[in-house]
């Protein structure tokens, strides 16, 4: 071969990997500028997200700097993920770079669809898409947990178009339009840029955190999955830290381990072997507890004794019903999960023989009240018959019906009835109408703070009459059949319902810890009771299971031995009211409602959802409510 020939072969063979070289670089840098329309557009996902939470509103000039620094770093972290997973690789190992394309906006608009929705979420609840939000609506017992209108659907689609598939197009365009013209400084310049946002993002909110500078850390909240660091004891020796009173107190267990009951049970032979039926409705706002809107229910409180300042254990289902039953919060729920912890109110009644029968409307799968409150119990009921909130709840009502008609032993029996029409909030289109004019579905996305809320309360109020109807033929078979002679009945909700009665644009329930999110309707009766009585002491759903085990299954143990509450009847003050779950927990004050984060801010408001200065907090009431919290951790 001749060496003009070698030469020859050799050129070509670098010629080729040029071209090879050129092709990588182009799709890296096709893929950068892709990263950064992607980077733009969850940026400004933020942004609106500022404005539709009402966040602005505690912004000054200070919190607004860093929130945009905070929001291009965290987009760019969002962005640089799916970049790394769903880009690179396939744009590296295929040849041509279509196929990568698809796929990374295939998941960059799934992202977007995500970040949608979590807009809605926090602007409705004041919290992100977590775990249990995507469970409740992925999950099984979605389409039973949350009915919604063909309108709604419709309207989340042209949102999607228009906010998420089409940005997402023209990132696409603009990314094969001008790639080539970046050039390697732009892009060194820009990193270096996105890379300080990221790192300033994190060292502003630590020294704002520290200095309990509190516009930073509250715009902070938008940003969904931010996790800013915190480092108050480096911070401390270099004399960057604000210290007051409320920094002397100590949040911490005092042992991992649990102890429920503190004591053994101290039992009682002698007791009356009554029947107990819990009728619990989901979502139940007090002020409709009127001889119009549930008249049933108002005409048998007359027999029994009514309680009008009761307070849930949870503004959601998991934790209302953990409290109902275990009488302790929902703190406690991954300890008591892990050690296999049942009710001691449920283990009693298992060992005086009692019989379960369970009725629950929506399904007990979200939440999985069957492995955690009735885990000890066979056999349970997870879930009713029906295509709809109203059929299933006609359903759980011929079902208890049935089951006190068909009874083949003498046993005493405990029954959990569970409605869930005012919580999804459809009416049938042939059911009769009370209260007009009325929304026909719940539109939450027409839901704002400057709205007249009346179409949307009457759609409730119908909901809740319907509900009473029901609970009025369960009353009414219990009666015919004879069983009032010998039946607990507890009527109550397993926690409020809100219709933006502060003023504040919180809807619903899961966002607060106020009034009309934790309070509820509750009536108890028992045989042989002083019908008619109406007590306005503070009470809790910490009280039902330690004054029903002490008057009637014969327990003799102090309440505190296996509750946070106390005797029903006992106007002791219940304050602090302990609330929320392991992860973010809160305390209701005489005057003030606290709530605790991931990030270890501190929101503090009054009983009306105002947000007040950290020196409106007693330290004695703060030390006291965390003892309760921890007080069944072993010493």
């Amino acid at each position: 071969m001749s060496i003009f020939a070698t030469r020859k072969n050799t050129f070509a063979r670098n010629i080729g990997k040029m071209k090879l070289f050129s092709g990588v670089k182009g799709k890296l840098k096709y893929g950068f500028l892709l990263y950064l329309c992607t980077l733009f557009i969850f940026f400004v996902d933020f942004v609106v997200s500022v404005f539709t939470s009402n966040v602005s509103a505690h912004m000054d000039v200070l919190s607004w700097g860093y929130f945009v620094i905070a929001s291009l770093g965290h987009a760019a972290l969002f962005a640089l993920l799916l970049q790394i997973v769903f880009y690179i690789p396939f744009a590296l190992l295929l040849r041509r770079r279509f196929v990568a394309t698809i796929i990374y906006a295939t998941m960059t608009l799934s992202t977007q669809i995500v970040l949608i929705l979590d807009m809605y979420v926090f602007d409705l609840y004041k919290f992100h898409i977590n775990g249990f939000v995507l469970e409740l609506l992925f999950g099984g017992a979605a389409t039973e947990i949350f009915v919604f209108d063909w309108t709604l659907y419709l309207s989340f689609i042209v949102i999607v178009l228009f906010f998420a598939y089409l940005p997402i197009q023209l990132s696409v365009i603009i990314s094969k339009r001008y790639y080539e013209k970046l050039k390697p400084s732009k892009i060194r310049k820009i990193c270096i840029l996105l890379v300080f946002c990221i790192v300033a993002s994190h060292l502003v909110y630590m020294v704002a955190h520290a200095q309990k500078q509190y516009s930073i850390q509250k715009s902070a909240t938008v940003l969904p999955l931010f996790f800013p660091l915190t480092s108050n004891t480096l911070l401390s020796k270099w004399g960057l830290v604000k210290t007051d009173e409320l920094d002397k107190v100590s949040y911490r267990k005092t042992s991992s381990d649990i102890q429920y009951p503190v004591n053994p049970l101290v039992l009682s032979d002698s007791i009356p072997q009554y029947n107990v039926v819990y009728l619990v409705i989901d979502s139940w706002n007090p002020t409709t507890l009127d001889s119009i809107v549930a008249p049933n229910i108002v005409s048998f409180a007359k027999r029994g004794h009514t309680f009008m300042n009761h307070m849930s254990s949870h503004c959601g289902t998991r934790g209302g019903i953990f409290g109902l039953f275990f009488g302790v919060s929902l703190t406690y729920e991954q300890e008591f999960y892990m050690e296999q912890k049942s009710p001691v109110l449920v283990d009693r009644l298992l060992q005086l023989g009692y019989h379960f029968e369970m009725f629950p409307s929506a399904n007990f799968a979200s939440p999985p009240l069957d492995k955690i409150v009735f885990k000890a119990v066979p056999d349970v009921r997870t879930k009713a018959k029906g295509d709809s909130p109203m059929e299933r709840d006609k359903d759980i009502t011929n079902g208890f019906i049935d089951f006190i008609d068909n009874r083949t032993d003498d046993k005493p029996f405990f029954s959990f009835v569970f409605y869930d029409l005012p919580h999804a909030m459809v009416m049938p289109k042939d059911s009769l109408t009370e209260f007009l004019p009325s929304w026909d579905a719940p539109y939450y996305i027409k839901l704002h703070n400057g709205m007249d809320r009346t179409p949307f309360f009457n759609l409730y109020k119908n909901c809740v009459h319907q509900t009473d109807i029901l609970v009025g033929k369960v009353l009414d078979a219990l009666e015919k059949k004879g069983l009032l002679e010998n039946t607990i009945i507890v009527v109550t909700g397993d926690h409020g319902q809100e219709f933006n009665e502060n003023q504040k644009n919180y809807w619903g329930h899961g966002s607060n810890y106020s009034k009309w999110q934790l309070q509820v309707p509750f009536i108890v009766y028992y045989p042989g009771i002083d019908e008619g009585k109406v007590f306005n002491h503070t009470t809790t759903h910490y009280d039902i299971s330690p004054s029903i085990m002490s008057h009637f299954f014969g327990i003799k143990n102090p309440s505190s031995d296996y509750s946070m509450g106390y005797d029903l009847w006992d106007d002791t003050d219940r304050y602090p009211h302990v609330v929320g779950n392991n992860v973010e927990y809160g305390f209701v004050l005489h005057d003030l409602i606290l709530t605790t984060g991931h990030s270890g801010r501190m929101d503090i408001f009054d009983l009306d959802m105002n947000e007040v200065p950290r020196s409106r907090i007693n330290v004695q009431e703060l030390n006291e409510a965390i003892a309760k919290k921890n007080m069944f951790y072993k010493k």
